[in-house]
C-alpha cells in the first residue's frame, strides 16, 4: 500500500505530474486497486474537471477516479489555495468502491440502498462520505446510514457551501453530480483503518436555545434576533466582516454520545439578523458560544499523532474544516506537522462527516485523519514532531494564551456557580436538600408518576421530644442530634432517592420506584440507625416516621404530603419511635 501526493500549480501541469506518478507506480509488482483523487478549487469549472478525469483515464485505464472541490489543500505539508492536488493511493489486496446517492430524502429505499451496498462487502473497514449541494437535508440522510456495523470507521466532507458562493461538484469514474452524496467504501481482508478527530473549540457562557429554525438558518435565538448574541458578547456587527469574524466563535452543542459539535455562521440576513450556518441545526437545540483554542488544538494533534503512530499506518488522509485555517492561518500546518512522518494529504473542506456514538452526523471545525494499512503486523518506525504553542506566530500565541486564560476563568466561574447552586439547594447544617429544592423535586416526581405510572413513595419524620433535648442540653447538642438523623438518612437511602430537612426537626424523603413495603423497610433501617447512635448525653434519640404511597388516580403532591403527615401522626399514636405505613400499618421493629 502506497500513497503519492502532489500539488500541480496549473491545469497544464496536471498531465506531467500524473506521468511522473505513473513512472513510480509502474515499478510496483502488484496493484489490486488504484484510487486517484483530484482535489480542485471551487472556481474550476466542471468542464475542466471532466477533462482532468479523462486525462487520468488515458494514463490509468483501470483506476478508480474521484474528483471533487474543496476550499484548500495540503500535500506533504505544503498548503495550497489555487492549485490542483493529485493523490495516488495503491492497494495490494483491497478495494475502493463508489456509490452515488442522488436522493434528496432519507427514505427507506435510500437507507437500504447504502446498507445493502455495504453488506455485500463483508470486509468493509472504512466508509467515506462526500456531500455536495444538499446541506439542508444532510442530517436525515446521514442518520439513515447509521445502521451499518459500528466497527466500520467513518469520515467525510462537504465539498461546497452555497451560502458562501462556493459551489462544487463530485465526479466518480464516469458519473458526476452537483447534488447528492458519494460513498467511498474501502474493504479488504487485510485492510485496517483508524480515524482520529481534533476539535479544539471550548464552550463558554450561558446556554442559548434555537427557538426558530429553517434548515441551516436560525431565525431566532432565545426568541430574539440571532445577530444580537454576537453583538452583545463579542461586539461583532452585521457588516461585510461578519462571516470572517463570527467564524472564530461558532455555536456548539452536545451530541448524544457527549461529544461536542459545532455550527459555524457563514452568512447574515440583512435587516432580520438571521444567521445561516454551514450545516443544519435542529429547532430546540441547546447551544453555547465557543472560541478556538490553538493550544488545545496542537495538544490534541500531538496526542492523535502518537495514537496514529501506534496504529502504524502505511498512508494517512485528512479531511479538515476550513475553520481551522481561519483560526490558525498558515500555522495550520503545525497542527498536521506531527504527522509529517507519514505519507499524508489533506483537504480543507466546508464541513465534515463523523461518528457520534452509533450515529453518523454532519459536523464542522474538525480535523479528521484517516490512517490505513494492509499489513496488520507491520510497524512503522516514525519520528514524531509535535508543535508547541511557542512555535506559533506571535498573534496566534497571544490567542492561545488568552484562550487558556478564558478557559481557566470559565472553569472557575462554573465551579463557583456549582457551589452557589449547591448552597441554594442545601440545608446549611445537615447538607441535606432544603425545603424549596425538595418541593421542586416532589413536583417532578409526582409528574413522572402520573405520566409514566412509576412507583412513588415518601417518608415524613420528626425527632421525638426534640424540644426537650434543646431545652435541657442546649442548641449545640440539638444540632448534633439533627446531624445524627441526617447521617442516618444519607447513609440508608439510595443515590436516586432524595432526602431533605423539611424544617426544624422534620425530615422528608422521596423514594422513586419503591413500593410501600420497601419504603417501610427503609424507614425502619433509618429508625434503628438513629436509635443506636451514641449521643453526648445519657440516653438515645428516636424518630417517628410516616410512610405514604402515591396513587396517580387520586393524589396530587399536596394530598401525598397530607397522607405522609397522617402516617406520621399514627406513628406517634403508636408510642413514637415507630414507622407507620398508611394502608399497611405499623412496621414491626426488626423487619
Amino acid at each position: 500500500m502506497q500513497q503519492l501526493s502532489y500539488i500541480a500549480a496549473r491545469a497544464e501541469d496536471v498531465r506531467r505530474t500524473a506521468e511522473k506518478a505513473k513512472e513510480k507506480l509502474d515499478r510496483l509488482p502488484h496493484i489490486e486497486t488504484l484510487l486517484i483523487t483530484a482535489v480542485l478549487p471551487c472556481s474550476v469549472p466542471i468542464e475542466d474537471a471532466r477533462a482532468l478525469r479523462d486525462s487520468m483515464r488515458e494514463l490509468f485505464p483501470a483506476a478508480r477516479i474521484l474528483v471533487h472541490t474543496s476550499a484548500l489543500k495540503m500535500a506533504e505539508m505544503h498548503l495550497d489555495n489555487d492549485g490542483i492536488m493529485l493523490v495516488f493511493l495503491t492497494f495490494e489486496s483491497s478495494q475502493a468502491d463508489f456509490l452515488m446517492i442522488r436522493s434528496e430524502t432519507a427514505d427507506e429505499a435510500t437507507k437500504r440502498h447504502f446498507v445493502d451496498f455495504v453488506a455485500e462487502r463483508p470486509h468493509t473497514k472504512l466508509a467515506g462520505f462526500f456531500v455536495v449541494g444538499m446541506i439542508d437535508r444532510i442530517d436525515d440522510i446521514l442518520a439513515s446510514f447509521s445502521d451499518i456495523d459500528e466497527r466500520i470507521e467513518v469520515f467525510g466532507a462537504f465539498v461546497d457551501a452555497a451560502p458562501m458562493q462556493a459551489r462544487g461538484y463530485i465526479l466518480a469514474d464516469d458519473e458526476e453530480m452537483t447534488q447528492g452524496t458519494l460513498a467511498v467504501v474501502f474493504g479488504g481482508e487485510t485492510l485496517a483503518a483508524c480515524v482520529t478527530r481534533n476539535f479544539g473549540w471550548n464552550m463558554l457562557g450561558r446556554e442559548i436555545v434555537a427557538t426558530h429554525v429553517d434548515g441551516c438558518t436560525i431565525k431566532e435565538l432565545d426568541g430574539d434576533m440571532p445577530l444580537k448574541i454576537y453583538e452583545r458578547y463579542f461586539g461583532i456587527k452585521g457588516d461585510d466582516n461578519f462571516g470572517a469574524d463570527a467564524a472564530l466563535f461558532p455555536l456548539c452543542f452536545e451530541e448524544e454520545d457527549g461529544s461536542i459539535s459545532a455550527r459555524v455562521p457563514i452568512k447574515i440576513e440583512e435587516g432580520s439578523g438571521e444567521l445561516t450556518f454551514g450545516v443544519p441545526i435542529a429547532k430546540g437545540t441547546k447551544l453555547r458560544l465557543a472560541y478556538g483554542d490553538p493550544y488545545a488544538i496542537l495538544s490534541t494533534a500531538a496526542k492523535n499523532a502518537h495514537y496514529m503512530a501506534d496504529f502504524s499506518p502505511q498512508v494517512v488522509m485528512g479531511a479538515a474544516c476550513v475553520g481551522h485555517y481561519l483560526l490558525l492561518g498558515d500555522d495550520v500546518t503545525s497542527e498536521l506537522g506531527a504527522c509529517a512522518a507519514f505519507p499524508a494529504a489533506a483537504s480543507f473542506m466546508f464541513g465534515e462527516v463523523r461518528r457520534a456514538g452509533r450515529k453518523i452526523v454532519a459536523a464542522q471545525l474538525n480535523v479528521m485523519l484517516v490512517g490505513m494499512k494492509e499489513n496488520a503486523e507491520g510497524v512503522c518506525d516514525v519520528e514524531l514532531h509535535p508543535k508547541r504553542v511557542a512555535q506559533l506566530s506571535y498573534n496566534r500565541k497571544m490567542i492561545a494564551f488568552m484562550s487558556h486564560f478564558v478557559r481557566v476563568t470559565e472553569e472557575e466561574l462554573n465551579s463557583a456557580n456549582r457551589r452557589l447552586s449547591q448552597l441554594a439547594s442545601r440545608d446549611a447544617l445537615t447538607n441535606l436538600l432544603n425545603r424549596r429544592e425538595m418541593e421542586r423535586l416532589l413536583q417532578e416526581a409526582v409528574r413522572d408518576a402520573q405520566e409514566n405510572r412509576t412507583l412513588l413513595t415518601v417518608m415524613l419524620m420528626d425527632i421525638d421530644h426534640f424540644k426537650g433535648v434543646n431545652d435541657t442540653y442546649g442548641h449545640d447538642v440539638g444540632d448534633k442530634v439533627l446531624l445524627t438523623v441526617a447521617d442516618a438518612i444519607s447513609g440508608t437511602i439510595r443515590g436516586s432517592d432524595a432526602g431533605c430537612r423539611w424544617g426544624g426537626d422534620e425530615f422528608f424523603v422521596i423514594l422513586q420506584g419503591a413500593t410501600l413495603e420497601l419504603a417501610g423497610r427503609v424507614g425502619e433501617r433509618i429508625r434503628r440507625r438513629v436509635e443506636a447512635a451514641k449521643m453526648a448525653f445519657d440516653g438515645n434519640v428516636t424518630v417517628s416516621i410516616g410512610v405514604a404511597h402515591f396513587d396517580p388516580e387520586r393524589d396530587n403532591e399536596l394530598q401525598l404530603f397530607k397522607n405522609a403527615d397522617e402516617a406520621l401522626y399514627r406513628a406517634k399514636k403508636e408510642g413514637r419511635n415507630a414507622v407507620y405505613c398508611l394502608g399497611l400499618g405499623k412496621v414491626w421493629q426488626g423487619e
